[in-house]
């Protein structure tokens, strides 16, 4: 028998290099990854509780911008009233 873990690829964001990115495809364990910002690296998972002992994670600003055009929302400075 398998164990089956149903995980929605677009609530995942794989932290590289201390920034946390969205995927641009599937997630699948010890499998290739491509971000939306084109940072490609291979999926490993630890428990959330690990997350914090590596400092906190920042979001892409690549991936950010790259989302947001995508879905239709303004960019985050035109939000916050910084032009």
């Amino acid at each position: 028998m398998t164990a089956v873990i149903y995980v929605d690829a677009q609530a995942v964001h794989p932290v590289i290099n201390g920034e946390w990115h969205r995927l641009a495809g599937a997630l699948e364990p010890e499998q290739a990854i491509t971000t939306l910002c084109g940072i490609a690296d291979t999926a490993t998972f630890m428990p959330l509780s690990e997350r914090r002992s590596h400092t906190i994670p920042r979001q892409c600003d690549h991936c950010d911008a790259i989302y947001r055009r995508d879905h239709g929302i303004p960019p985050r400075q035109d939000r916050l009233g910084r032009r």
